[in-house]
């Protein structure tokens, strides 16, 4: 098995679906355990990266997939095999910037945004081929809530 080092836009630049099987548990990244550190990891290697070292990087862990394509034509395919609690939150939080830099107006880096959590709309043959990551059954309904929304998300009012 070949393993590599690939940053976010390696993983989600080019059409594909990180399909989460149905045995792999549900979403559970909590703000305290998970989000804070990772946001304060974000707000560091920004801080670092506009001081002084445009260079900086910051390791995420490993993603493990295994090809799942359906053939030729077809919007290429990965089933999830390790990594989807860190896959599913970075499309949260580009979702979330994308959201944010249209509201302010930043249209042309929306737009290289977009294309990390939207496949685009030549390659999708069903609705759920839009999103980039598409978790299990009883994740879907909320994901999809929030990747799709136009405004601000109420989150009481998503699904559990």
């Amino acid at each position: 098995m070949k393993t590599d080092v690939v940053s976010p836009s390696d993983v989600f630049f080019q059409p594909t679906r990180l399909l989460v099987p149905l045995f792999q548990r549900q979403y559970v990244w909590s703000l305290e355990e998970q989000w804070r550190p990772l946001w304060e990891d974000v707000v560091r290697l920004t801080e670092v990266i506009e001081g002084h070292n445009q260079a900086a990087t910051h390791f995420l862990g490993a993603v493990v997939v295994q090809d799942a394509s359906a053939g030729f034509g077809a919007l290429p395919a990965r089933t999830v095999i390790d990594g989807q609690q860190r896959l599913t939150t970075l499309q949260l939080l580009l979702g979330a910037l994308h959201h944010r830099l249209v509201e302010r107006g930043l249209t042309a880096l929306a737009g290289r945004v977009e294309k990390l959590i939207e496949n685009p709309e030549d390659y999708r043959e069903q609705p759920e081929d839009r999103f980039k990551v598409w978790p299990t059954n009883r994740d879907r309904a909320a994901f999809s809530a929030v990747m799709a929304a136009q405004s601000r998300v109420d989150y009481e009012k998503l699904p559990k």
